[in-house]
């Protein structure tokens, strides 16, 4: 998939191979500089080696996270 096939897909809710959530999830940082905030997924930029996604933060800053380093807010 093309960056842009890929940025849709998640736009649409399509499932994406290795990707474990969908746009628009509200998900809590375990790890790395921005652990313990929360916020909601923009988009995916990326899926080699893992998923990497633009995540918006509750403070309005966008920051790129990888999969590794989120978990649902709710869990």
């Amino acid at each position: 998939m093309q960056p842009q096939d890929i940025a849709q897909a998640f736009l649409n809710h399509t499932p994406i191979k290795g990707v474990q959530f969908e746009h628009n999830d509200y998900v809590r940082i375990v790890a790395g500089s921005h652990a313990g905030q929360f916020g909601s997924l923009i988009t995916v930029i990326g899926l080699e080696p893992e998923p990497k996604f633009v995540l918006e933060l509750e403070s309005g800053f966008d920051i790129e996270i990888m999969q590794s380093q989120i978990k649902y807010a709710d869990s």
